[in-house]
């Protein structure tokens, strides 16, 4: 699996994920050029978003070099929707242009003259489940598409339907066209902890499509392209995914069998004639390098691409526009903010910078004709959000790796509390991911019109970050559940605040041996201000929120908050996770918690009838205004650190406009 890929998702089964800038529609004014942004022979470009896994906020970003204005949610504008969950890849053939959308398993095609989709192709196996499409290639009318249960669906472009369908390697993660045939990259990233990984590209013949040979390349092939003089490159990436062991292995197209392996670190590449650019960013010290390759001669031009001083903090993608010959390259930052795209000369200095593009952009496409549809302005979505819980009345993270950064709304210079809560509301507005930290961290939300109960119905959904791991499945789903318990309030004393007698809503583990009820936890301020959070809890346990190297912002402990500990009391679920194979596996509870089943799955709603008072007596309520919600789980996962509850937003599912 791409290196970059697995640090997203695991970033997103962890908790995290933050929102998009502003979505208006605006020109770009260029810091670094001083002018308008120009590049030879281009009319416009496309920037796909992948967003965070199973947040389901891809997008798609249109740029126009005529008339210096970007479309930042390019296909929600024209489309009234959003393309899904995790795009990873795109390209254009004929007159479409072809999205590959991960989680949602679908490949979205658009028409480039419009910028409307013509159809979204479903990429499912016989009995319904995802195969998961990563990557698309083309070669005379078809379309291929590579999928993670280890297939390559044939497209036929005309009547773009699925007319056929290759078994290859294991998560295969890239592939290519060369002299015929296809070459596919099989990572083997889905499942390494427990098996390892694979080491081959499949050679599937286009004629048959069918496999022919599997070449062994080294351990986790990622990026594979086609090169000058019936060549293929692919970029391996080591036994061990987080160390990146990479190297890139030149594959001669006419035996099929390795030519020479070069020991390059290269994460992502892209080619320009016979010049290949080479990126590398080392996860353990933050370094990043950039290269210029001679693909014929097989050495290295330059050691440093980059030569004006930019900096780029983490590097996502690398492309080159066919049309001048520069560089783009992508900056994700920490994958919680909206990254930058950037173009180089060919020499490596920066001709422009286009600031908050999306988040994680992966893919930059170029055209040297506009499209015919003047550039749109975005989607307001004030109507969308009008049911979703919009008041965000206190709010109070747990120590966590995400303290003081956007996913706990905290921006730098913030030394109030009410900043955070206006931050966090603005958020919520943009259904961005908030992190509700370790043990006993909440928020408390109202809505802006009462949740009525309806008798046999579900009355309001939480979203969170949750998924299933289709590998784990004991007596319960499995994945990165990390369960917060919910809480529900009616204004009765009408005064619009949440003072008011709090209800529980009894999930499915109310009142059994998975929960201690009447649990305190203190948590104290580290000395010094970046050491390990220490906690001890009214059971006579202790242990710390320990940092890790993902994470290096100067406290784990809130800076806006005065008090040299916090205490947080409620009730605590039994630990959910396990280790299996090297990797954590969150378990789910059955019903009835947030951040706990998916938000496609009926398990997201809840149901006003579940409160009970603190006796544990049912409550009979018509309606209620503010919900409450907490981590219920205090568990540390080595790798993934603590255990957290995320929310991007709370719908009222009776709302009447």
């Amino acid at each position: 699996m791409n290196m970059r890929k697995l640090v997203v998702i695991i970033y997103s089964l962890v908790l995290l994920f933050a929102g998009c800038d502003d979505l208006e529609d605006k020109p770009y004014t260029p810091g670094e050029a001083n002018g308008v942004v120009e590049d030879y022979g281009t009319a416009e470009m496309y920037i796909l978003n992948e967003g965070l896994f199973n947040l389901n906020n891809s997008t798609l970003a249109r740029y126009s070099f005529l008339t210096n204005s970007c479309s930042y949610d390019y296909f929600r504008a024209l489309n009234h929707r959003g393309l899904g969950d995790t795009a990873n890849d795109m390209d254009i053939y004929g007159s479409k242009l072809y999205v590959v959308v991960n989680v949602s398993s679908t490949v979205e095609v658009i028409d480039l003259q419009s910028g409307l989709s013509v159809k979204q192709i479903p990429m499912l196996t016989d009995n319904g489940s995802s195969r998961q499409p990563r990557a698309i290639t083309f070669d005379s009318g078809k379309a291929y598409v590579c999928s993670y249960d280890g297939t390559v669906a044939r497209i036929d472009t005309a009547s773009l339907e699925i007319d056929g369908v290759a078994e290859v390697g294991r998560n295969p993660e890239d592939l290519c066209v060369q002299d015929g045939k296809l070459y596919v990259s099989n990572s083997g990233g889905l499942d390494w902890a427990g098996v390892g990984v694979d080491r081959t590209v499949s050679v599937v013949d286009l004629s048959t499509f069918a496999e022919t040979k599997k070449i062994e390349v080294g351990p986790n092939p990622g990026k594979i392209l086609a090169g000058p003089d019936h060549s293929v490159w692919v970029a391996t990436q080591g036994e061990q995914i987080e160390q990146g062991d990479y190297k890139l292995v030149k594959i001669n197209s006419q035996s099929d069998v390795v030519e020479k392996v070069y020991d390059e670190p290269v994460m992502d590449f892209a080619f320009d004639y016979n010049i290949a650019y080479l990126y590398n960013y080392d996860y353990s010290t933050g370094q990043t390098a950039f290269k210029v390759f001679d693909l014929t001669s097989g050495t290295v031009l330059r050691s440093q691409f980059i030569t004006d001083g930019t900096n780029i903090e983490r590097p996502f993608s690398i492309q080159v526009n066919p049309y001048s010959s520069n560089v783009y390259i992508t900056e994700a930052y920490n994958y919680q903010v909206d990254g930058d795209l950037l173009c180089f000369t060919p020499e490596g200095t920066l001709m422009f910078r286009l600031s908050g593009i999306g988040l994680n952009p992966n893919t930059v496409l170029f055209c040297d004709e506009a499209a015919g549809v003047d550039t749109p302005d975005n989607p307001d979505e004030s109507d969308e959000m009008a049911a979703y819980a919009d008041k965000v009345f206190d709010y109070v993270p747990a120590p966590t790796q995400y303290m003081n950064t956007v996913t706990t709304a905290y921006a730098e210079g913030f030394t109030t509390k009410q900043q955070v809560l206006d931050y966090a509301a603005e958020r919520l507005r943009k259904k961005s991911l908030l992190s509700l930290g370790a043990y006993g961290g909440y928020i408390v939300l109202g809505f802006s019109q009462p949740v009525p109960n309806v008798p046999g119905e579900y009355d309001f959904k939480i979203y969170g970050n949750a998924n299933y791991n289709p590998n784990a499945w004991q007596d319960r789903p499995g994945g990165s559940a990390e369960p917060g318990i919910v809480l529900v309030s009616k204004d009765e004393n009408g005064n619009g605040l949440p003072d008011d007698e709090w209800y529980e809503l009894a999930g499915s583990e109310y009142g059994t041996d998975t929960e201690i009820r009447d649990y305190e936890i203190t948590y104290y301020r580290p000395e010094p201000e970046n050491a390990d959070v220490r906690w001890t809890d009214n059971q006579g346990n202790e242990g710390y929120v320990y940092r890790n190297t993902f994470h290096q912002q100067s406290s784990y402990y809130p800076l806006w908050e005065e008090s040299d500990c916090l205490i947080f009391r409620g009730t605590r679920l039994k630990d959910n996770a396990v280790q299996e194979n090297g990797v954590w596996v969150g378990y789910a509870y059955d019903w009835g918690y947030a951040d706990n089943h998916p938000n496609s799955t009926e398990m997201s709603k809840f149901k006003i009838d579940w409160a009970v008072d603190a006796q544990g007596n049912k409550v009979a309520l018509d309606q209620i205004d503010f919900v409450k919600i907490y981590t219920a789980v205090n568990q540390y996962c080595t790798q993934i650190g603590e255990l957290s509850t995320e929310i991007t937003g709370v719908e009222n599912l009776h709302y009447e406009k």
